[in-house]
C-alpha cells in the first residue's frame, strides 16, 4: 500500500511540474507569436490561467503533504500535552472537511460551467474546475493517510550550546 500512495505522490507532483512547464512553453510562444511574428495567439492567456488553476488546487494537498502550510503552533504550544494533540487532530479533521467541501462545490460549480465553452481553447468551462474536485479528492487521502498514521507530535529537541 506504501508503494501505491507513494506513486501517487509523484504523479500528482509530475502533474503539477507539468502543468508548470506547459505555461512556460506556452508563455513563450505567445512573448514569440506577438514580437516576432506580430500576431497573438487567442488561446494561451487562457490556457496559462487554466493552469494555474489546476497548479493551485493541485499544490494544495502537495504543500499540506509536506506540512508547509501555515500552522498555529503558538497556540498549540501553550497547551498541556493531551489538549495538544487533540487540537492536532481537529486540524487534520478541518483539512479533511475543506477536503470534503471543494470536492462537493467544485463538482458542482463544474456541472453549471458546464454549459458554457471557454471562449480562446473552445473547451468546456467545467475542465478548469474540475481542479477544484481533484485536488480536494486527493486532499482527503492526504488526510486520511494523516489521521490514520496519527502519532502525536514530539516536540524539537534542545540544543544546548557547548
Amino acid at each position: 500500500m506504501s508503494r501505491v500512495l507513494t506513486a501517487i505522490d509523484r504523479g500528482v507532483e509530475l502533474l503539477v511540474a507539468a502543468l508548470f512547464a506547459a505555461m512556460l512553453l506556452i508563455g513563450l510562444l505567445q512573448v514569440f507569436h506577438r514580437f516576432m511574428l506580430n500576431s497573438s495567439l487567442s488561446w494561451s492567456e487562457e490556457a496559462q490561467i487554466f493552469g494555474h488553476i489546476w497548479i493551485v488546487f493541485v499544490g494544495i494537498p502537495i504543500a499540506y503533504r509536506r506540512g508547509a502550510h501555515l500552522y498555529i503552533e503558538t497556540f498549540r504550544d501553550m497547551l498541556p500535552p493531551t489538549l495538544g494533540t487533540g487540537f492536532d487532530v481537529l486540524v487534520e479533521l478541518l483539512w479533511a472537511a475543506f477536503a470534503l467541501s471543494l470536492m462537493v462545490l467544485g463538482y458542482q460549480v463544474a456541472q453549471v460551467a458546464a454549459m458554457q465553452e471557454s471562449p480562446g481553447l473552445e473547451i468546456p468551462m467545467s475542465y478548469p474546475y474540475y481542479g477544484m474536485v481533484f485536488g480536494g479528492a486527493y486532499l482527503m487521502l492526504v488526510a486520511l493517510r494523516r489521521l490514520a498514521g496519527w502519532r502525536p507530535r514530539r516536540p524539537p529537541p534542545v540544543v544546548t550550546p557547548t
